[in-house]
This record gives structure tokens, C-alpha cells and sequence, in this order.
């Protein structure tokens, strides 16, 4: 075989590479893993608070979170076993949909 050099633009490159990662990121997370995985925006909704909140928790590890990439994604029985002795059951249920 032989190799060669090919020459192609920054923009084919990107959209190149932004493939092969999102190739790569989708096999690394499947679809019935993804269905107890909230966003940073989901995460909100499902407890009812403020962005900053959320973020607040995550800077004093009140509430644990997954990186990928520069993705964070929050896991629903994760959120509901670190929050469930603190002061946010005083005046929220939390429950398991």
C-alpha cells in the first residue's frame, strides 16, 4: 500500500474530525444509557431551580455530574441519592419519572 499526502482545506478537515469524534462519542454513550442522563438545562427543569444554583452545587459537590467533552450531564438517580438528606427535600419532593 502505498501512502499518500493529501492536501484539503481547514473547513473539510474540521467537518472531518467533527465527524470521527461524534462517531466516537456516540458508540462511547448509548441510547439506553442516555434515557437517565439529564443536561445541564434538563437538570434545572427536574429540580426546579436557577442555573446558578445548579451551579453553586456542582462548585461545593453537592451534586455529582459527568464530563464529556466540555458536555456535563447529570444522572437522575444520582441527583435524587445526593439530595435526599439535604435541606432541598425541605420544600421539593423529588421523585423518579
Amino acid at each position: 500500500m502505498e501512502n499518500k499526502l493529501a492536501v484539503i482545506e481547514i473547513d473539510q478537515l474540521y467537518i472531518l474530525i467533527k465527524k470521527a469524534v461524534s462517531e466516537i462519542v456516540s458508540e462511547m454513550v448509548r441510547p439506553e444509557q442516555t434515557k437517565d442522563l439529564l443536561n445541564f438545562k434538563e437538570t434545572c427543569e427536574y429540580l426546579g431551580i436557577h442555573p446558578s444554583t445548579l451551579n453553586k452545587w456542582k462548585a461545593e459537590n453537592k451534586i455529582p455530574f459527568k464530563r464529556l467533552g466540555k458536555r456535563i450531564f447529570f444522572e437522575r438517580l444520582e441527583i435524587l441519592n445526593s439530595l435526599k438528606d439535604s435541606d432541598y427535600n425541605k420544600f421539593k419532593k423529588l421523585t423518579y419519572d
